[in-house]
């Protein structure tokens, strides 16, 4: 085995420590192996990676030793190595909550290192014990891979069942035996038992079934196609991953596949509290509940203020509206996007490119003289093709309004 001689923790790794002194997990993800020479100014407290890695191995265990080390257990496999290389070096890596996956301690052999030759040359499979300083930390954790497991003779003696027409002389818990008629018993200190079967097409203890039922799991059809047909599977789950940012102080950015919610109350400004990046696309559903009328509603936009804030007439509107009178059309300037009028049901999407923002959809107009109802296409770029988008930002409302507002992100 190449000579190591033992761990060093690096500057982020002692940046972690002393976080996880304060309670944050200290979680390791993986080993690392190199074959980096190493310079002799080099300081290994600075480095952010092993100088050249080679192969990325999964943890199989870890344990806290409780002398402020943990004992992080790997297996050496050249399974899948097309190029064989000299082990000199080895990485621990933690994630840190802050920054993400970093390098968390390192090891070098130097000149003392071993040669792990190619896949199909000589089978490599070795367990491997490496510790490193964890201090006080409350919280450890790994994460643990269980697709390389080499087991000791101790274990296979205790699990490999024996096979014979008559019972096993030699007999201890958990024993298995297949008896004359191929049927897998384990002795439970006093007897031979069969296994019990009723658990056996479940999974974390639910069963399978055909007859859709509350627990159980579905399987595929004939197609290999889960059925959400309402003949056979009767669901009530929103399909998409609903957040409520009523109340919400400061932004939240969707994942794709969910929608924001945000209720409003005699309010005249709404802020989405929805967090934005160019590349991204929204569908925005806007659906005042004022009472609907031929009086009462003031006749002016609404607007969706992207940022929080106006931009002086850097807006272009573009609509086709049709009321009781009129088929018309408008082409106007604003300080931020039109996306409405008075009181409003509005369907539209945003475009986030910083080279071309844009909102386009329909609504309908109620609680003016002249439109109950006016239904609206338009279309409103944002003529800017530099400042970043970066809060979705705030509806505002020419009177006081009540209703919702749904975001969805769609990309």
């Amino acid at each position: 085995m190449a000579d190591f001689r033992g761990t060093i923790l690096t500057q982020r790794g002692r940046n972690l420590l002393a976080k996880a002194q304060t309670g944050t997990t200290l979680t390791f993800t993986k080993i690392k192996l190199g074959d980096g020479l190493w310079p002799s100014n080099t300081d290994p407290t600075q480095l952010n990676d092993l100088v050249s890695p080679k192969l990325n191995l999964p943890i199989q265990e870890i344990r806290v030793v409780g002398d402020g080390t943990v004992r992080l257990r790997f297996v050496l496999t050249n399974t899948g190595l097309s190029q064989g290389f000299f082990m000199r070096e080895i990485g621990i890596y933690a994630q840190d909550p802050d920054i993400g996956e970093i390098l968390y301690a390192v090891a070098y052999a130097g000149d003392k290192a071993d040669f792990i030759p190619a896949d199909g040359i000589t089978k490599v499979e070795n367990v491997v014990d490496i510790y490193t300083v964890i201090a006080n930390a409350q919280n450890v954790t790994a994460v643990i891979s269980d697709t390389v497991i080499l087991a000791t003779k101790q274990d296979i003696d205790t699990v490999k069942p024996e096979a014979s027409p008559t019972a096993p002389s030699f007999t201890y818990p958990g024993k298995l035996w297949v008896d004359g008629d191929e049927f897998l018993k384990y002795f439970n200190g006093s007897s031979w038992q069969g296994l019990k079967v009723s658990f056996a097409d479940t999974v974390d203890g639910f069963h399978a079934s055909l007859t859709p039922a509350p627990n159980v799991i579905v399987p595929l059809n004939a197609n290999g196609i889960l059925d959400l047909s309402s003949t056979y599977i009767r669901s009530n789950v929103y399909t998409f991953r609903r957040m409520d940012l009523s109340n919400a102080t400061s932004d939240y950015e969707l994942k794709v596949g969910e929608e924001a919610i945000i209720n409003f109350t005699n309010a005249t400004r709404v802020p989405l509290r929805i967090a934005t990046q160019s590349g991204a696309y929204y569908e925005v559903h806007l659906v005042c509940s004022n009472a609907g009328g031929t009086t009462g509603g003031t006749k002016e936009p609404i607007f969706l203020n992207p940022n929080n804030t106006t931009y002086s007439n850097a807006f272009i509107y573009a609509g086709f509206f049709r009321n009781a009178d009129v088929f018309g059309s408008s082409y106007l300037t604003y300080s931020a996007f039109r996306c409405g009028l008075a009181f409003s049901n509005s369907t539209f999407h945003i475009t986030n490119y910083t080279q071309y923002k844009n909102l386009k959809g329909f609504y309908n107009v109620y609680g003016t003289p002249d439109d109950f109802p006016c239904v609206t296409v338009f279309s409103t770029d944002w003529q800017d093709t530099t400042t970043l988008w970066v809060s979705l930002g705030t509806i505002t409302f020419p009177q006081r309004t009540s209703g919702y507002i749904l975001v969805r992100r769609l990309l």
